[in-house]
Parts: structure tokens; sequence; C-alpha cells
């Protein structure tokens, strides 16, 4: 089957999904092409058949989502949108996929793209629209443009399936969680990791060095894309690396973590204390973060507070979500294809 795999890349959790799913698909004998849209992906990201256009991004000021800005900013980028659209266009005439799977990314999931078969929005952002799943209602208007957002990414989905922490649904799938993952052993370690990427405030990076060197606390640091890579004091900001994130997470004491998809998870698989911090003014993470602390894998926080994350308590071995989030990739999958055998739609 031909199978067009839609991408977002703000933020990474996307294009880890991608990184798992792709691959399980070609092995299956699929012909499989991939569309991502935002900032230009690591070169560890690429894939055969990849087509990287620009798209449509958030705006981050002072590590807080500025919706108004976001607005603006997709105005004046109105030319570049609609040349990228014109290639996902020919890419669907060329390819004629049987099949269109898109994580959260606007072109493969638009109605514009005259697509010529089902298109199933694959993405967490579907479970924060599914009325089955209680969520924190939008109190301000940036949370009620980023629901409207979220719509419009998802407007030309024929089923939606929404990544989620619990089986609250019918239309919910597990995250996907990296295979490596179940190989490690998790040991308690001597440094906490922190996971902050992106939009790290001014002067958190030496808050950090700060607060490590009075605590004597070895740290492990992932994002602060403005520091330079290296030890400084207690603290080794390190370069990115899936493997070796895995790898510190794994031996890590404690773990904190913007509220995302994945790495809460795999914090709490590995049985980690897990703290998260969610974006100012971003309603999906904010989402996130209490669907997290209801379900009792992590602490929300309002701020990165280093001392608490060392007060928290790991979760339970016995959490009865477990057997949820360890559902293999290859089930996953299965469940997204259920359903979405070709089906072309009249002319």
């Amino acid at each position: 089957m031909r199978v067009l795999y839609g991408c977002n890349t703000q933020g990474q959790g996307h294009l880890g999904k991608a990184a798992v799913l792709v691959p399980a698909l070609l092995a299956r004998g699929h012909e499989v092409r991939v569309v991502s849209s935002g900032p230009r992906p690591p070169e560890h990201y690429r894939f055969p058949g990849h087509l990287h256009v620009a798209g449509l991004e958030y705006a981050i000021e002072a590590g807080r989502a500025d919706i108004a800005r976001t607005a603006r900013d997709w105005l004046r980028s109105s030319p570049q949108l609609l040349a990228s659209l014109r290639q996902v266009r020919r890419l669907v005439a060329d390819f004629q996929p049987e099949l269109i799977l898109s994580d959260f990314e606007p072109f493969t999931a638009s109605p514009l793209i005259s697509p010529p078969c089902e298109v199933v929005s694959v993405c967490r952002q579907a479970a924060l629209l599914d009325p089955a799943i209680s969520t924190p209602p939008p109190t301000t208007r940036a949370a009620h443009l980023a629901r409207t957002v979220i719509r419009l990414f998802l407007l030309g989905a024929d089923r939606r399936l929404g990544y989620h922490y619990a089986p609250e649904s019918r239309r919910c799938l597990p995250p996907i969680i990296r295979p490596e993952l179940f190989l490690l052993r998790p040991e308690p370690g001597n440094h906490v990791l922190i996971y902050n990427h992106h939009y790290v405030l001014e002067g958190e990076a030496e808050r950090l060095i700060r607060w490590a060197s009075d605590r004597r606390m070895e740290v492990r640091a992932y994002g602060f894309t403005s520091v330079p890579r290296g030890r400084i004091g207690y603290v080794r900001f390190q370069p990115s690396s899936r493997s070796q994130m895995l790898l510190d997470m794994a031996t890590a004491r404690a773990i904190a973590t913007t509220s995302g998809l994945t790495t809460p998870a795999e914090g709490f698989l590995l049985h980690k204390p897990v703290c998260v911090v969610p974006l100012p003014g971003q309603w999906e993470q904010q989402a996130n973060a209490a669907h997290l602390e209801n379900l009792g894998m992590a602490v929300a926080s309002s701020a990165w507070d280093y001392n608490r994350l060392l007060e928290i308590p790991a979760p339970r071995p016995e959490h009865p979500l477990h057997r949820w989030l360890t559902t293999g990739s290859e089930q996953v999958l299965d469940a997204i294809l259920a359903g979405s055998a070709p089906a072309r739609r009249a002319a």
C-alpha cells in the first residue's frame, strides 16, 4: 500500500513517533513518502522519500506561547505556506497514496490537497478534542485559540485517533514508546535529568548551574540550546541524542521535563520520579500535565522547581496503566491501520 505520512517538526515528539512508525511501515512492505512541515528537522530525523516544507509554527516569546503573534506570523508567511501547499498537492498527485497518516501536520490533513484516499489524523492533539476525555477547560483567549488551531490542523481528517495515557475512549492509542527503552535495565543513579527544550526562560541555565553547585547534585541537561555543550560545574549539557538521553534517563535519580507526550511516559516506564513543567500559555501542555498528574504518572509544576524534584516518590511498579503504556509499537500500528483499507473518494 502507498502511504503518505505527515509529521509536524515543532518539538521532537512527532519526529520521534515517525522514527518508529515509518520504518515499521517500510518493513511491512508498504511504500512510504514522508512530508514534514515546521522547523527544519535534524539530520537523524530524515527519511527516504522525505519532503520538508515551510509550515505553521507556534511563536514563542520569553518561554511562553504567543498565539496573537503566531496568527500574525502565519498571515505574513502566507506566500510560503501557499507554496508548501502546492508542493504537497503535487506530491499527492504524483504518488497517489492509498492512505494518509497525519501526525498534527496541517498540509497532509488539509481538504485542500484533494486526497484520493482516506486521511487518518493520528496525534496527541486528537485526544485533546475527544469528547470522551476530560481536559482542563480553556479559560483564556490563548487557550481558546489553541483549540481552534488544533481543529484547523485536523480539518480534513476522515478519522481521528489520539495518543493518550489511558484507554478512556475507543479512539485512544497508547503513546509510541521507542523499542530500545524496553531493553534497558533501570538503575538508581546519582544524577537528575533535565529536559528543557527550545523555550528556555532567560537565566534558567544559570539558575540550574547554581542550584546543582549548591546541592552538589550531578545533572544531565538536554535542550538549553543557547548553552555550549559540555560540563559547567555539576551540570553536563548534553548534545541532542535519542540513545544517550534514554541511557541517562534509565540511570537518573529523577527527571524533570516539559509536558510533552512521550518523555514523561518513558520516565514513568523506567520507574523514575517525574516532574512535568508545561510551557506557560500552552493549553496542550497544560492538558498533558493535568492528565499525567491525575493518572499518577508525574507531578505537575508551574515552574522548574529542582528542590521539589528530589522529593517526588517513584511510581508504583504495579500501576494499572503499565500494561497499556507498554503496548508494542507494532500493535499500535495494527490499530492505526485497522479499518484503513484503501477507499477512493468519488471525484
